[in-house]
């Protein structure tokens, strides 16, 4: 077997064998190799920083819903800017979510994700708040009365869960629900979408600090 840069040779061990019985003619040409093509792809890679032996030890790596494990050095670096981000004299979850700051945290982060999964620029990209149980609680006790009646399109069981939450403080009624189909279609959100898009995701406050580490991990998996 020989191995060459950009081929792989087998030599045919029939022809190397001698014949076992007389009567067998005698191979007398040279046996032939037989060449099997392998492509081969060198990648060269940008050395990254690596969690020290004894940071590993002390990790708990999450593999349940919700927050997630991530990169040790992605860690460290939110911690240490967290105090001082870029020089701004601010924490990131200190800053305007218009400002300046702010700004290139987010375009950054949106420019690396597309990048990541290639999103073609017809599509938007929209950094939006996400909710929790709390949340269920929440609307209703500060947005309504006990009496008021509420509107409510169930697109899923967390849908579901919000629905019948919301009848403990309101009066909530079930406009649309995806549960026939199993949570396999949703009504149309055009016009909350096209808000959001012409605003860059800035419409509400947005998740500042959540899109700033999204995009701490989408560098790193750039790098």
């Amino acid at each position: 077997m020989f191995l060459t840069q950009n081929s792989l040779l087998l030599h045919n061990r029939n022809h190397l064998a001698k014949p076992t019985s007389t009567n067998l003619p005698i191979a007398t040409t040279k046996p032939r190799p037989i060449s099997i093509s392998i492509k081969c792809a060198a990648t060269a890679t940008s050395p990254t920083p690596t969690a020290q032996p004894q940071d590993l030890e002390e990790r708990v790596f999450n593999f349940v819903a919700g927050p997630a494990t991530l990169p040790a050095h992605v860690i460290k670096k939110a911690q240490a800017e967290l105090y001082n981000w870029g020089g701004s004299g601010m924490s990131v979850m200190e800053m305007s979510h218009k400002g300046k700051e702010f700004l290139s945290i987010i375009q950054k982060a949106e420019a690396d994700l597309r990048a990541l999964l290639n999103i073609p620029e017809n599509y938007e990209v929209l950094f939006l708040q996400g909710g929790a149980t709390t949340q269920f609680v929440a609307i209703p006790l500060n947005l309504v009365e006990p009496e008021d009646t509420v509107d409510y399109l169930v697109t899923g069981s967390w849908g579901d869960k919000a629905f019948k939450e919301a009848q403990k403080y309101s009066k909530p009624k079930v406009v649309w629900s995806g549960k026939a189909e199993k949570y396999t279609k949703i009504p149309s959100f055009d016009g909350l979408e096209q808000i959001h898009a012409e605003n860059k995701s800035l419409y509400n406050t947005p998740p500042c600090f959540g899109i700033y580490m999204c995009g701490l991990v989408f560098d790193d998996l750039l790098a």
